[in-house]
């Protein structure tokens, strides 16, 4: 099966994978466990999920690893729902699960805004022993702060055995997006104190955290703090929120001079920028950018 795998890689349309799915049936490899998880994966790549269905549900025995790509690929499809109905499914059929499972369905309890169901499924997680498993305490923590339960997205946080700037950016903006940017400053603080690589993701919610506030002094050094170490310089969220920052401190000049800079223009900078002149009442002016 390893000469198969950049053919799978290369198959980017559905006439591509399926003449590829023919030759793997001509050589019989139709069973093959990994050739029909490769091609569950490829079709739900080009939005057919159906025909993904149809091959897991005509190949004997699925192991927990089929279970999980499967559900992942309604997950990438948007089919939130359904990816927890199958995650109930193979609940039935299997005894023993894998760690691997558990982050797509996380994210499809956080999709679709089921507290209740995520909750379930982190009982599951703490009796299959997977609640120190990095990828899964990071889900977990997107889980709660997504759903709003700051309780326990900090309770998972502390309770991390090694935290990465990934799960530092989530549990900082969980306290912001819920209303509590004070909180969230003070996370950027504990980071800043254990030498935690800060990066973009982190730096939108601080400037989204600033504007919230108020501070145009900190919110300030946090650009200058961008600028120095040209921290997401491409990334297109970062500049937005910098402009509507700016803008939430009434300071017009620095956002139109930031959104000139020809960096951050995008769709959601222009509507940034829109928006900072509504906000502070000049509206001949925000309309003159439509």
């Amino acid at each position: 099966m390893t000469l198969y795998m950049p053919l799978f890689k290369a198959c980017t349309t559905l006439r591509s994978v399926t003449l590829l799915h023919a030759h793997l049936v001509v050589r019989g490899l139709q069973k093959d466990t990994l050739a029909s998880t490769k091609l569950i994966e490829s079709y739900s790549q080009i939005g057919s999920v159906h025909s993904s269905r149809l091959i897991f549900d005509t190949f004997p025995n699925p192991d927990s690893f089929m279970w999980g790509v499967l559900i992942k690929c309604h997950v990438w499809n948007s089919l939130f729902r359904e990816a927890i109905f199958l995650y109930h499914d193979m609940l039935g059929s299997l005894g023993e699960l894998s760690e691997f499972i558990f982050p797509s369905v996380l994210r499809a309890c956080s999709a679709i805004n089921d507290l209740r169901q995520g909750k379930k499924v982190h009982a599951r997680i703490l009796k299959s022993g997977f609640e120190s498993d990095p990828v899964v305490e990071t889900s977990l923590l997107s889980l709660y702060g997504e759903t709003g339960c700051l309780y326990n997205a900090r309770k998972v946080f502390d309770a991390m055995s090694t935290r990465d700037v990934v799960s530092w950016s989530s549990i900082l903006s969980t306290y912001v997006h819920n209303g509590q940017a004070s909180e969230g400053l003070e996370i950027l603080r504990k980071m800043v104190r254990e030498g935690v690589e800060i990066d973009s993701v982190t730096m939108l919610s601080v400037a989204e955290a600033c504007g919230e506030l108020g501070l145009s002094r900190v919110g300030k050094l946090s650009h200058g703090y961008v600028v120095r170490r040209n921290i997401g310089s491409d990334h297109e969220a970062l500049g937005s929120s910098l402009v509507a920052m700016y803008g939430k401190f009434g300071d017009l000049c620095s956002a139109e001079k930031l959104f000139c800079n020809g960096v951050y223009q995008s769709v959601s900078s222009w509507t940034a920028l829109i928006s900072s002149y509504n906000q502070n009442g000049y509206y001949l002016e925000a309309l003159g950018r439509l």
